[in-house]
């Protein structure tokens, strides 16, 4: 059971560090397409030609952007599957503010944020144990990068069902704290 658990986590990851790739990619067009515009308008085009080619042999610069080890990519990715998984947890979460503020009048943020941190806490523990544990994730994106097309395919919409579920349940349990709040 543990297995599969640490597979699909795995699996999320690896499509987040995906997308977070191809969006950076986007941005990173758009922008250096912008840059040879003003190059063209400004007569620079040779400089921008030259630090383009300079840019394109820098190793450190592509591994620091889309590494899976460091760099940009992988930390946004890290840090994405983190606050997408807090979402589940984030429901019981929310729920027992909505029980502290029904049963005591006095506004206490270091209690609000204990009872807020506790479950989320909780929970991300196995999260964390599957995925960034011993760098485990990188032995699963070996895995993941051997996959067929219909594999990515399935995996990239289990893991938009992942983060809309995030999403909603947090919401959920925002409407759950109030309806406890008030009833």
């Amino acid at each position: 059971m543990y297995k599969k658990f640490e597979y699909f986590l795995n699996a999320v990851h690896y499509c987040i560090y995906q997308e977070e790739i191809w969006s950076t990619k986007i941005i990173e067009k758009g922008v250096l397409g912008l840059f040879h515009g003003l190059s063209i308008l400004m007569h620079l085009e040779s400089f921008y030609q030259r630090k383009m080619e300079e840019r394109r042999k820098n190793k450190d610069l592509h591994e620091f952007m889309y590494g899976d080890t460091w760099g940009e990519s992988i930390g946004f990715a890290n840090h994405w599957f983190g606050y997408l998984y807090s979402g589940y947890p984030a429901f019981l979460s929310f729920v027992l503010i909505g029980l502290y503020f029904r049963y005591y009048e006095g506004m206490n943020y270091v209690i609000v944020l204990v009872i807020a941190s506790i479950p989320i806490g909780f929970c991300y523990i196995p999260a964390y144990r599957a995925v960034f544990t011993k760098d485990r994730y990188l032995k699963y994106f070996k895995q993941f990068e051997k996959e067929d097309e219909r594999w990515h395919k399935k995996w990239k919409t289990i893991t938009i069902l992942f983060c809309i579920g995030s999403c909603v349940t947090t919401l959920l349990g925002i409407v759950a704290a109030f309806f406890v709040l008030l009833h």
